[in-house]
């Protein structure tokens, strides 16, 4: 059983950093005490520790900004289309052994995603993007016709 020290917090910070824990997808307590070598009792023990729980704490809001960045950038990259290289490789069996008889590289281009497009630029620029029109709808009382006024705030994107 692994002894509470300051090397041991910033491990299991570490560890928290890269894999998570609980929240936002991490991995779970059970992956977590097994890879720290301890029990889930020992966990929340020292939880009760600020300075284990502060560096936890910590380590999960880096897990956190990790991950939102990574989506962000997968995202932006099915909105714009994106390319990579696939590799297909046949094998022959000489000897027992496998040995490659053919390798092909093929350049595969994956075309933009609209729907990733457009929710991505309804979020980063909302006073320029929107899927709604603003309407103000004014009502008087002396029976004079009834205004209808409809405010289109985009601008010419071509500008």
């Amino acid at each position: 059983m692994a002894k509470y020290s300051k090397d041991m917090v910033q491990a299991c910070a570490d560890w928290v950093r890269e894999n998570g824990l609980i929240d936002f997808g991490g991995a779970t307590l059970t992956d977590f005490c097994k890879s720290m070598g301890i029990d889930d009792q020992t966990y929340y023990r020292w939880l009760c520790k600020a300075e284990f729980a502060e560096a936890i704490k910590k380590a999960k809001e880096a897990f956190r900004g990790t991950l939102e960045k990574d989506i962000v950038d997968s995202l932006a990259n099915s909105a714009k289309g994106y390319e990579y290289e696939q590799y297909t490789t046949e094998y022959t069996d000489v000897n027992g052994k496998p040995k490659i008889k053919k390798q092909v590289k093929k350049n595969i281009r994956v075309e933009p995603n609209v729907g990733a497009a457009i929710f991505l630029l309804t979020n980063i620029a909302p006073d320029r993007w929107k899927n709604k029109q603003d309407s103000n709808v004014s009502v008087k009382e002396d029976n004079e016709p009834i205004q209808i006024e409809i405010i289109d705030k985009r601008e010419d994107i071509r500008e």
